[in-house]
Order: C-alpha cells, then sequence, then structure tokens
C-alpha cells in the first residue's frame, strides 16, 4: 500500500476523572523526525510514545501532541522523602548547636525532592488510556495516509504512461535519425568539397555512419528506462515503505533520459527527451511525498 507523507489522526479517550486527547499530524521530511507536546504528567512517558510511533512510521517530520484534562488530583508529582531526609540529616551536622532547622519549605527546593514520576510510576489507568488513545490516532493517521497516497499512486501512474508513450516515440524515431543524419552528411560533405575537385565515396560517408550509429544508439537507454517503469509499478505491492525506493528509480530515469539527450543531434529527438525529462520531473515531485 502506498502511503503519503502528509496524513492527520485524532482520538479521545478516558473515563470520568480524566480524558485523554491524542493528535497526529505530519508533513514531507526524507527521514522520519518525530517532536512531542505532552504534559508534565505524561513526559515520562515520551521514549514510550516514541517507540510506538516508530513502529507504526517511517517516514516525515511528525508532531504528536498529548493531552491530559485530570481531576482526580494527581498532579503527577513525588515528594521524595528519602532524599529530604538526606538533606536534613546533612544539614543538621552541619549545624552549630542549639541553630534553628532548615525549613521543609526551603528543603523541597533542593535537587531530587520533587520530581515527576516515572511511567512506570502513574496511575496505570492513566497509562492505559494514554497509550491506546495515541494508537488509536495513530491508526486514523495512517488511514489518511494510505487515502492520499491511492491518489497519488493514480498521479504517478499516469505520468508513467505518459513517459512510456514518449519513450515508444523515440525508440521508432531512433532508425530514421541514421537516415536524417546521412542526408544532412552527405550534403555538408558536398558543399565543403564542392569546387575544389574532389568527391566523396559511398565509402566514406558509410564509415562515418557507422561511427555515428555506434555513438547515438540508445537501445540499452530505452531498455533500462522501461525497466524502470516497470519497478515503480511494483509499489502496491511492496511491503516496506516505498519512498526511499521511488526517490531512487526516479533518480536513474534521469540518468538514462540525460544519457539518451546526449547520443542525439536530431531536433526532433531532442525535443521528445526533453518531454520525457519534463515528465519524469513530475514523477520525481510526487515520489517526494511518498513514505
Amino acid at each position: 500500500m502506498i502511503r503519503s507523507m502528509t496524513g492527520y489522526g485524532l482520538s479521545e479517550g478516558g473515563a470520568s476523572q480524566y480524558k485523554v486527547r491524542a493528535e497526529v499530524r505530519s508533513v514531507n521530511n526524507r527521514s522520519l523526525r518525530i517532536t512531542f507536546r505532552l504534559p508534565e504528567r505524561l513526559q515520562g512517558m515520551e521514549q514510550e510514545f516514541e517507540r510506538i510511533v516508530r513502529d507504526t512510521i517511517s517516514r516525515g517530520s511528525v508532531s504528536v501532541s498529548v493531552s491530559l484534562d485530570d481531576v482526580s488530583g494527581d498532579t503527577g508529582f513525588l515528594l521524595d522523602q528519602s532524599a529530604l531526609r538526606y538533606y536534613r540529616q546533612s544539614l543538621a551536622e552541619l549545624q552549630a548547636p542549639g541553630e534553628a532547622p532548615v525549613p521543609v519549605a526551603a528543603l523541597i527546593t533542593l535537587p531530587g525532592v520533587v520530581r515527576k514520576k516515572a511511567s512506570d510510576e502513574l496511575d496505570q489507568g492513566v497509562v492505559d488510556t494514554a497509550v491506546q488513545t495515541l494508537r488509536r490516532a495513530l491508526d486514523a493517521f495512517v488511514a489518511s495516509r494510505e487515502t492520499e497516497g491511492a491518489n497519488l499512486w493514480q498521479d504517478l501512474m499516469a505520468h508513467c504512461k505518459v513517459v512510456e508513450g514518449l519513450v515508444k516515440q523515440v525508440e521508432e524515431r531512433s532508425p530514421g535519425m541514421l537516415d536524417s543524419y546521412r542526408q544532412r552528411l552527405s550534403d555538408r560533405l558536398a558543399k565543403l568539397l564542392e569546387g575544389i575537385g574532389s568527391n566523396i565515396t559511398e565509402e566514406d560517408v558509410r564509415r562515418e555512419l557507422v561511427l555515428f550509429a555506434d555513438r547515438s544508439d540508445i537501445s540499452e537507454e530505452i531498455v533500462r528506462m522501461r525497466s524502470h517503469l516497470e519497478l515503480v509499478r511494483t509499489g502496491p505491492s511492496v511491503k516496506e515503505a516505498f519512498g526511499r525506493k521511488l526517490e531512487f528509480i526516479v533518480q536513474e530515469m534521469f540518468r538514462e533520459a540525460n544519457t539518451m539527450a546526449s547520443k542525439t543531434n536530431d531536433p526532433e529527438m531532442v525535443h521528445l527527451v526533453v518531454d520525457v525529462k519534463a515528465e519524469v520531473e513530475k514523477l520525481r515531485e510526487q515520489a517526494l511525498n511518498v513514505e
């Protein structure tokens, strides 16, 4: 299944005392880039959220937003009493006899006394709901990518059909290119030798035509171009993300088109190859949208 790199998914879940909302959106990117926007209480789950996203998505600049509306009274922070006792004991050993102890209000600002709960310390109901809500948002996100991917695929196939038709015209024009060159060569040589008493022989023309035919043979490029078109058409059957492979295939199609252009000096052939390159460029633009 071909997927677009742009997509959007939204899901909500929760119980009476809390509500979770997860939103996933993405735009094009050559690799996978994930950014999160999480409430303080869920920031300890970022690594788990990232693992879930990476298991689902392979390319794109992905923005994940999870919000939590909690009326249960749980702030998501812990007072580490062991750390507090350690600070109080250490400070007491440093104080002079009879000196008033440092107030607790001052101690709780010290590092480690108040900390965010780790994911395994959060209420399990919140954890499970947050994970399930994110997964549902990702399901909706992937579905939107697949819908857009189907539209991209139709456009890709339309451009492939145009390229195939142009390549066929190039192939049909190729034999006539030699005859056209033979006539132009004979005319030029006749003008150059006119008035100096020299004549061109058929052998001279034949020798030059053999060299030209060897230099201008584009049969291999045509075969490879058609092979690349067939590779593009395998997209829906590829299980992994197809975007990177498609970009490489289109790059190779450009290479073949450029080689064709360098091997011809026939005006009509040049125009045909320019049209081929223009369609391959359209393929390249769409390939950048495929996951």
